[in-house]
């Protein structure tokens, strides 16, 4: 039965909502992300405002849903549930583009002076019946931040280094120490690390999956067959591994808006904090965004996974080693510590860019008092994320990144109306 309710809380309900809200999005603003993702590509370059461009706003949404979830999520999304999950990670995604710019659109022309976000459109669009609702977000995204935007990225990251304890654990201090340094910045200086962190490794790791891809070339129209073909016939690709059309719909769904963010809100918060940025605008980076994370970078890892020729363990414990193995058809032993490597540096980055978000909500709970307590205690997730169990974590983090998405959405529904007229802004 709990296994039962932490999946339809962590995969069913909220990839039924984001087939819902972005379907109708999408055909109430005939297409929105379609239409304005060429808009959203001449947008890399944004006028500095207070510290904080649009370059640099996209940079920290970015950097916090590109993660592990990238490498290992991809990987356990093609374990548990074949090749077919990454189509339904494409259908989230290419709904979840109109939704992330929705709740940009929202963040940015609800915010208040200190920033915006979901717990903040809540708090200023709904009744104030339903404003209960923004104090249950705004406390499920500080469990969310320290699980999904901290533990797992590094539990992950050390997952593959060793087994050691002892190494673990000094991973994680280390961890600790860098996320600790930038955020105690503030808000600026995070924004201002990450924009000179992510293309590097976002550019590093596209060559690295490239050159798998291309040495496997051969194996290409396979690999995207297999993708189509276990959409919707699971059995056919994994040998009757999987359990069925729902698990693969499910896990593909949950590890898209895990990767992408899509629906949980987080991005209105880095994009709110944009001065003198316009709603529309500002939205046509949630297309991007998406793009990036899901179409571009997980498409990558699948791709290199499925043209390799690895041995897919279908329904083994996901981890690091079916990407490693796939690295390693070109790369060698090297491969290990390329990948390792790649691993802390979106982990880190992950953690850093959710960092902002957690401070955003434990100021809106506890005011000044509660962000300085947060920039204190949150580096020290990193040492325990690196200890912890691995299921334990992701577990957690899929059920309250689940339970975010769900009270976006359903927000975002009751605010069709405005979110549309944001959108069609001219």
């Amino acid at each position: 039965m709990l296994d039962f309710v932490l999946s339809l809380l962590s995969g069913a309900l909220p990839f039924c909502l984001t087939l819902i809200v972005g379907g109708y999005l999408t055909v109430k603003t005939h297409f929105f992300q379609f239409k304005n993702f060429g808009a959203s590509l001449r947008l890399f370059k944004g006028k500095k405002a207070d510290g904080i461009s649009g370059f640099s706003a996209m940079c920290n949404s970015l950097s916090a849903a590109i993660g592990t979830g990238n490498i290992v999520g991809v990987a356990a999304a093609i374990s548990l549930s074949g090749a077919g999950a990454v189509f339904w990670m494409w259908i989230s995604s290419f709904l979840g583009m109109v939704i992330k710019s929705g709740e940009i659109a929202l963040g940015v022309f609800y915010r208040e002076k200190t920033g915006g976000g979901p717990h903040i459109y809540i708090k200023n669009a709904c009744p104030k019946s339903a404003r209960f609702l923004a104090v249950i977000f705004a406390f499920v995204g500080v469990l969310a931040t320290f699980f999904c935007g901290n533990m797992t990225q590094i539990n992950a990251a050390v997952s593959g280094v060793a087994q050691s304890p002892l190494i673990k654990l000094l991973i994680g201090a280390l961890a600790a120490v860098v996320t600790g340094f930038v955020i105690c910045g503030g808000a600026e200086k995070i924004a201002g690390f990450l924009s000179k962190m992510l293309p590097f490794m976002a550019v590093l790791y596209i060559a690295l999956c490239l050159g798998v891809i291309l040495r496997n070339f051969t194996a290409l129209p396979n690999a995207v067959k297999s993708i189509f073909v276990g959409a919707f016939t699971p059995r056919a690709v994994t040998g009757g591994a999987v359990v069925g059309l729902l698990n693969v719909i499910s896990t593909g769904a949950s590890k898209g808006i895990f990767s992408n963010e899509a629906g949980v809100g987080t991005a209105a918060i880095a994009h709110s904090l944009v001065s003198g940025s316009k709603p529309l605008r500002q939205s046509l980076y949630g297309i991007f965004e998406v793009f990036i994370d899901t179409i571009l970078l997980c498409t990558l890892t699948a791709l290199t996974i499925l043209t390799s020729g690895v041995i897919i363990d279908y329904g083994a414990a996901p981890n690091s080693a079916l990407t490693i193995g796939a690295f390693s058809t070109l790369y060698g032993g090297a491969s290990v510590f390329i990948l390792n490597v790649m691993m802390l540096l979106f982990g880190v980055s992950s953690i850093i860019g959710w960092a902002s978000y957690g401070i955003s909500f434990c100021g809106f709970l506890f005011s000044k008092k509660g962000e300085r307590l947060f920039v204190l205690i949150y580096p020290l997730f990193c040492i325990a994320g690196s200890l912890l169990s691995h299921n334990f974590v992701w577990r957690l983090a899929e059920l309250f990144n689940g339970i975010l998405v769900i009270i976006n959405l359903c927000v975002m529904a009751f605010l069709s109306k405005k979110v549309i007229a944001l959108l069609k802004e001219k």
